[in-house]
Parts: C-alpha cells; sequence; structure tokens
C-alpha cells in the first residue's frame, strides 16, 4: 500500500518530511477531532443534537475531546470485539458512550485458546460491576457476547455490530464465508501454540474496512490480533439472545461475514434491525449509527 507524497518536503536528514499540503484540519480528523469533538468540548449541546449533528458527517468518525455528561446513567456497557481488532478498535465510540453518562469498559481477548476463554476474560469484566449492563459484539465478539450474556445475572440488552450470533451448539466457522475470507493466512506458531490466522495487511483495507481512510486501514492491518484456528470451531454452549432485548447492526457491504448472514442472525432473534452501507469495521466508519443502538439499548435497560 502507497501513500501520497507528491506535495512533501524535504527534513535536513533527506527523508520526506510531512506533507505540506497537510493542514491542521485534514490532521486533525485523521486523529478523530471533527464536529462531534468540538461539540462535546463545548458542553452546550445535548446528545441528540450532537448525534444528529454527527450523522451529517460521512460516518459520523471524529470524535477527539469530549465533555463527560454531569450524571451517570446507572447504565454499563461493555464492548467486546472481534478477530483481528482489539478493544481500541472502539475507540470512535467511547467518547459518546461516555458523554451519555455510562460505564464503559472495552474487553481484551486473548484470542490465544478458545472461546471458552474469551467467555471467561469477558465473565471477569462483566463481574466487577453493578446495575444493569447492555453488552456489545463485533464480528466474532457477537460469539462472544452471546455465550457470556447468558452467563451474566447483570446483562440487560444485547448489541450486535456486523456480528455473528450464533445458536446453541453452534460455531463461528461452520457458516458461509464472505467474500474476502481467501485473503487470510495461517502461521503455526512454536512451542504448540497453535496456529494463528491473520488477513494479509497488503489486503486489509479492501477485505476488512474498505470505507475506512486507507492510512487508518494500514495501521489496522499492522496492530491486528490473529485468532487461534481452532477457536473458528468451538461450539457455542448459552444463547442469551433468546431471553434478552437485542439490537442489530448489518453492514451491506460486508466482505468478512455475508451481509444475508447477518440478516438471518437479526431475523432469527428478533433483533430491532438496522441496515448500512457499511464495511465490517462499522464501529469504526459509522461510530454513531453503532452508538445510536447502544443508547436505545441502555435506554431500555433503564426503564425495565
Amino acid at each position: 500500500m502507497s501513500f501520497e507524497r507528491d506535495h512533501s518536503t524535504a527534513s535536513s536528514d533527506g527523508e520526506p518530511a510531512f506533507p505540506a499540503r497537510s493542514t491542521r484540519r485534514r490532521f486533525l480528523s485523521y486523529l478523530g477531532a471533527g464536529a462531534v469533538g468540538t461539540a462535546l468540548a463545548s458542553g452546550t449541546q445535548t446528545l441528540s443534537t450532537l448525534t444528529a449533528q454527527a450523522a451529517t458527517h460521512q460516518g459520523a468518525t471524529q470524535v477527539a475531546r469530549f465533555t463527560p455528561s454531569g450524571s451517570a446513567s446507572g447504565v454499563n456497557v461493555v464492548l467486546v470485539h472481534g478477530f483481528w481488532a482489539d478493544g481500541s478498535s472502539f475507540s470512535r465510540i467511547i467518547p459518546l458512550v461516555l458523554a451519555a453518562g455510562h460505564t464503559v469498559f472495552a474487553v481484551q481477548l486473548p484470542l490465544t485458546t478458545s472461546l471458552a476463554d474469551d467467555i471467561t476474560t469477558t465473565l471477569g469484566v462483566l463481574g466487577q460491576l453493578q446495575g444493569p449492563t447492555v453488552l456489545v459484539g463485533h464480528s466474532y465478539g457477537g460469539a462472544v457476547v452471546t455465550n457470556a450474556g447468558a452467563q451474566s445475572p447483570n446483562v440487560s440488552a444485547l448489541v450486535y455490530a456486523s456480528a455473528f450470533a450464533p445458536d446453541l451448539g453452534e460455531s463461528v466457522g461452520q457458516y458461509p464465508p464472505g467474500s474476502a475470507i481467501p485473503n487470510l493466512y495461517q502461521v503455526t506458531y512454536p512451542n504448540n501454540m497453535g496456529t494463528f490466522v491473520y488477513i494479509k495487511q497488503q489486503l486489509f483495507h479492501e477485505s476488512f474496512a474498505q470505507d475506512v481512510d486507507p492510512l487508518e486501514a494500514s495501521l489496522m492491518a499492522t496492530v491486528q490480533k490473529p485468532a487461534n484456528a481452532a477457536i473458528f470451531g468451538n461450539s457455542t454452549t448459552a444463547v442469551a439472545w433468546k431471553a434478552l432485548p437485542s439490537w442489530y447492526l448489518i453492514s451491506e457491504n460486508d466482505r468478512m461475514i455475508p451481509p444475508s448472514l447477518q440478516q438471518m442472525f437479526a431475523s432469527r432473534m428478533k433483533a430491532k434491525t438496522i441496515s448500512i452501507p457499511s464495511s465490517h469495521s462499522s464501529i469504526v466508519s459509522h461510530p454513531v449509527a453503532v452508538f445510536g443502538l447502544i443508547q436505545e439499548a441502555a435506554n431500555v435497560s433503564v426503564t425495565k
């Protein structure tokens, strides 16, 4: 993957410097400082106004500075990432959740051994919390929340974003693959650690995040967190969506989990569903849409 250097200037050691035409606005936009961040910093607008204003920007991706709500909502939000990502993949959603007054944790899944291990890690976070909790899963994280949500009495609602939602006995590896699955490869680790699955770096953008800025996608590709191949065959042992209210965001341009499969998951669980023209990385490219579902789930949790 290459990046434009047309208008760069040279530093004293001959290396290309930061592009001369890269304005402060453009740089802040890349970092995530835009309309939402400015409004949150000012503390002068309501959350609904922020959400509406943010939606007018492409994916409402810009959130850098924020002022948390003056009062706690009493709702916890626990975010669970999937394969080839970690908790920081929710970095554009977390400021919105905090600004709404919720307590938020982003789980860091090991992805090294088994689905059961990732469920245990999630339950460790859930066990710290009191009060109603909205459990949010992206991608494989949906399989984790499906199981963990059934084992934690405080979980009051589920949100799935471009995610697996298996039924009892099902595994994520048994479902029809997306068109980008051929862009995966496996590496066997030493000392019997197992075989781990990666996305080819040069194909990460087009496979996983085609609607994300290319530079940001290259960073995501570089820090991708691989998964032990054994996890793909691990079966679901508990199903939270059969007992809890659920929301589902379908990514219409997803190349990892087919949109038709996402529709099946949403229909089967009778989830409140929205569809957006997103890549698999909906939590990065459309954070306000995802946050909207989280907020709806939180509102329901408060009134229960």
